[in-house]
C-alpha cells in the first residue's frame, strides 16, 4: 500500500507523468498557435476586408501569450 501511495508523492512517477503530459499539451498548443498565425497570414492575403493589420496583431499576440504560457511551466513545473 505505501508503494502505491508514494506515487503521489511531489517527486513521484505519476506527477512526473502529468508534468510531461502537460508540457507535451501545451507544445501542441504552441503549434496551433503557428498555424493560426499562418492561417491568418494566407486569409489577409486573400481577402481585403479593412482591418488585416489588427487580425493579424491578434494572431500573434496569441502566439506570444502561448509561448510565454509554455515558458512559465516549463520554470513551473
Amino acid at each position: 500500500m505505501n508503494d502505491f501511495l508514494s506515487l503521489f508523492d511531489p517527486g513521484g512517477g505519476v506527477w512526473i507523468l502529468a508534468k510531461i503530459l502537460t508540457l507535451i499539451g501545451l507544445s501542441v498548443y504552441v503549434v496551433f498557435a503557428l498555424v493560426i498565425v499562418k492561417q491568418v497570414d494566407h486569409m489577409t492575403d486573400t481577402l481585403e476586408v479593412g482591418f488585416e493589420s489588427q487580425l493579424k496583431a491578434i494572431a500573434i499576440v496569441h502566439l506570444l501569450f502561448a509561448l510565454g504560457t509554455i515558458l512559465f511551466a516549463l520554470f513551473v513545473l
